[in-house]
């Protein structure tokens, strides 16, 4: 059986993506990354659910992505920080009570689909995980689902992990608040990344 996996997350405005690639194109003038977002090769986006799913249950993804877009509102995000964490260097956003509400909504829902499948990469390197988080691979495919979701922005990942906090202090982020109105399904790629839009869905 082949898997395939897709992250189902929150596209953010247009306002919000030109940000986001303008500072990742910055950080790569100033370190080497291992991508730079363009939103044509890597999407700028907030992940809600991104484990793999057997290949041929890829339609029934994004009819139950349908239907729950459908049911929700806009959702209205606010800045809380700038983080960087093993070289990744991104927004994090106050959790919400919105905001987990549809990150539950979407697990509960895409969680059966999967199969109990687990990725090969969190079978391998379980001893970077708590406890928690290898709770949640066994339930949800997912180290950091439910309780443990944390809605984020990732900007790049730099290749000398050690520099990261160092360029935070230099990042400017100054949209403090903005609603997104679309949910899409992206094909994952390397470094937590968004390679292709396979489809959005209007929120309402």
């Amino acid at each position: 059986m082949n898997f395939i996996r897709l992250n189902t997350a929150f596209v953010p405005p247009r306002e919000v993506s030109e940000k986001a690639i303008e500072l990742s194109r910055a950080i790569r003038n100033l370190a080497e990354t291992h991508f730079v977002l363009d939103g044509v090769n890597f999407y700028p986006h907030v992940t809600i659910y991104p484990p793999e799913y057997p290949e041929e249950k890829v339609s029934e993804v994004l009819g139950a992505v349908e239907q729950i877009a459908k049911s929700i509102s806009p959702a209205r995000f606010k800045y809380s920080r700038i983080d960087s964490l093993q070289g990744y260097v991104g927004i994090s956003f106050e959790h919400t009570s919105e905001i987990k509400a549809i990150h539950k909504q979407v697990v509960e829902a895409l969680n059966p689909l999967r199969e109990e499948h687990i990725r090969e990469k969190y079978s391998e390197y379980q001893m970077q995980f708590t406890a928690a988080q290898l709770k949640n691979i066994a339930e949800y495919g997912y180290p950091d689902a439910m309780s443990l979701y944390d809605p984020h922005l990732t900007i790049t990942r730099l290749k000398d992990e050690s520099k990261a906090e160092e360029l935070v202090s230099t990042i400017n982020w100054d949209i403090l608040e903005f609603v997104v109105s679309k949910i899409g399904v992206y094909k994952s790629g390397e470094h937590g990344t968004c390679k292709e839009l396979i489809k959005e869905f209007n929120l309402g």
